[in-house]
């Protein structure tokens, strides 16, 4: 429930969701904001004349119930399937039984097996990367990740099954991403929010069969790539279409499940990653369903090429010479080589896995585009290949904390990406993505299960382990909203994030393994 506020009539505890002008013109990092102190009303006054306040999500004095939509006549009330996670409205300021509830999915497996390799298995990594020249080891510096230069080492709705290829009405009327978020510049013209329309513990439950087929599939492909038959990607964009359908409901369950669903290689979990990535950053640009799965289309498959490159090259730990790191660049062509047979291979699909690797500043490859030339579709999906490259464990080197991976790709800011690009990607995934690790003030360690629409600095945490570094037999969730107290009785503070695996946490040993 948005209402135009003048500013000098703004007070304490309203949520801010626009200004008058883009958020990009002005010195507030997160897109939308509760106001807390004076200084924040004063910093407002003097840059606006007025902004838009979301009552609903206010607080105190400010907050106003939303509008509650008249039920049609006759209309009758389907039975959830996830009513057993259904809270009550009385505890609804009490967060559930997480811990629980990630116990209960073990039941819930689907049939399709996530991808393994035994010994015998020809099945090669896929999205290994590497450097063009030897240089010291610096992970979280400069462009990590994606191409190592210069480092050494809700349930209610249907979920699309099938992929129809004659475009619906309805679906061409949707905004496509160019429609939706270009300005004059051509680049996107400013975030927007996105209501969330289930709960992240229903969204849990009806993502978790996705990602188990999207990992098995990706397996398939390798599998027929290998073999010189050509990949399957009408079912693959039929589990893409459910992605997409998740992301849109509740993008803080996909990335949940995909920091704990790992597979033995960082192929697969690489790809899943810069998949969903690019499905939320498309999201959050305000882009149509159909450019949102051209997206997770192409996150998937843009590396698939590599499958292409000598196994030698493939597994070499160390740091490449300038002649096998031209040989690495041409997976790109092997990529689309492969996917330009395949029938459900869209145009603007394959420009995306054409032009990631190319950069703003022309020092990209194959073509060596600059600017304009290189695509908003494409930027997204490089900035995302970076940013996931440097947040996973790795063959060459270790992960860092999306800290530091962000303040990484705060140094590509106008160089190899676009200014608005970067700052409306940091915008987009926050200081504490889900699946973060942090440092409490009372010594605990935490993992963010899912970020708040209100404070994006006080997460919805799980306690994994207590002061002493020890693990938590039954990790309880908190609320930081709610400012819950320690056992010292002070409020509970993040210290630090953590890079993954930070006191020998392991994911898989706490939720699905």
């Amino acid at each position: 429930m948005k209402e135009i506020v003048a500013v000098q009539d703004l007070c304490g505890g309203m949520f801010v969701s626009e200004l008058d002008r883009p958020w990009l013109e002005s010195p507030f990092m997160l897109q939308g904001f509760l106001i807390e102190d004076e200084a924040t009303l004063a910093q407002i006054r003097q840059l606006c004349r007025f902004v838009y306040v979301d009552r609903a999500r206010s607080i105190g004095s400010a907050w106003r119930a939303a509008p509650v939509a008249p039920e049609a006549a006759g209309a009758e009330r389907t039975p959830s399937d996830l009513g057993s996670f259904v809270v009550k409205p009385e505890l609804r300021r009490q967060p559930l039984d997480f811990f629980a509830l990630l116990k209960s999915l073990r039941g819930l497996k689907s049939n399709a097996e996530a991808p393994t390799v035994g010994e015998g298995d020809a099945t090669e990594p896929w999205l290994r990367i590497y450097p063009d020249k030897p240089a010291a080891r610096q992970p979280g510096v400069a462009e990590p990740g994606a191409e190592r230069r210069g480092t050494a080492a809700s349930t209610a709705q249907p979920l699309v099954t099938t992929y129809n290829k004659a475009a619906s009405a309805s679906s061409s009327a949707q905004r496509t991403g160019d429609e939706a978020v270009k300005g004059s510049s051509g680049l996107p013209s400013g975030m927007r929010f996105v209501e969330q329309t289930t709960s992240l513990d229903a969204e849990i439950v009806a993502a978790l069969p996705v990602v188990t087929r999207a990992q098995a599939l990706l397996a398939e492909i390798a599998r027929d790539v290998q073999s010189n038959l050509n990949p399957d990607l009408e079912r693959l964009r039929g589990v893409v279409s459910e992605m997409v359908l998740s992301v849109i409901r509740n993008p803080d369950a996909l990335l949940w499940l995909l920091r704990l669903k790992r597979t033995d290689q960082y192929s697969y979990d690489h790809s899943l990653d810069v998949a969903a990535h690019v499905m939320i950053f498309g999201r959050a640009l305000g882009l149509g369903e159909d450019s949102i799965t051209t997206l997770g289309m192409a996150g998937l498959l843009q590396d698939i090429g590599k499958l292409r490159l000598p196994s030698r090259l493939l597994h070499k730990v160390g740091a490449l010479s300038p002649r096998e790191y031209e040989i690495f660049k041409t997976h790109v062509d092997f990529s689309l080589q492969i996917l330009s047979v395949c029938p459900h291979a869209t145009p603007p699909m394959l420009e995306i896995i054409a032009r990631h690797h190319e950069r703003c500043d022309g020092s990209g490859y194959p073509a060596g585009l600059k600017g304009d030339g290189v695509g908003l579709m494409a930027e997204i999906a490089g900035v995302c290949d970076v940013y996931c490259a440097m947040t996973r464990e790795r063959p060459y080197g270790t992960a860092v904390s999306s800290q530091n991976a962000l303040d990484s790709v705060r140094g590509l800011r106008g160089k190899r990406f676009s200014v608005s690009i970067v700052d409306q990607f940091v915008q987009c995934i926050g200081l504490y993505p889900v699946g973060t690790l942090l440092e409490l003030n009372s010594g605990e360690v935490a993992v963010v299960v899912s970020q708040n629409r209100i404070r994006r600095l006080k997460p919805r945490v799980m306690i994994l382990l207590g002061p002493d570094k020890k693990p938590n037999a039954y990790p309880q969730t908190l609320d930081l909203l709610y400012d819950p107290s320690c056992a010292t009785g002070e409020p509970y503070e993040i210290v630090r994030a953590l890079p993954p695996g930070a006191f020998g946490v392991e994911p898989s040993a706490y939720y699905l393994a």
